[in-house]
């Protein structure tokens, strides 16, 4: 299983952002991640680069517990990395 699989089985929103596409995705990868592997995730102050299927787990936990406390509250904001995982493909 691979990063995006695994966050769309668990229903785990995400954006994906194609680091060859965009240059701005790299520099954000590379400078402000300090990461130069994909994939890498972010949520919150969270990072994990590469694929780490026990941190994913966690991960899903977490948001299952944080989703369930805030039904009534929208969907976190997705254009914000800082927010919402994020999976940087290449």
């Amino acid at each position: 299983m691979d990063a995006k699989k695994f966050l769309v089985s668990r229903g785990i929103p995400f954006e994906e952002r194609d680091i060859r596409t965009n240059p701005d995705y790299l520099r954000i990868l590379t400078e402000e991640l300090d990461s130069r592997t994909t994939p890498t995730l972010v949520l919150a102050d969270k990072v994990i680069v590469g694929f780490d299927q026990a941190e994913y787990e966690l991960l899903a936990s977490s948001a299952g517990t944080k989703r369930k406390r805030r039904l009534s509250e929208a969907e976190p904001n997705l254009s914000n990395p800082r927010r919402a995982p994020l999976l940087k493909s290449g």
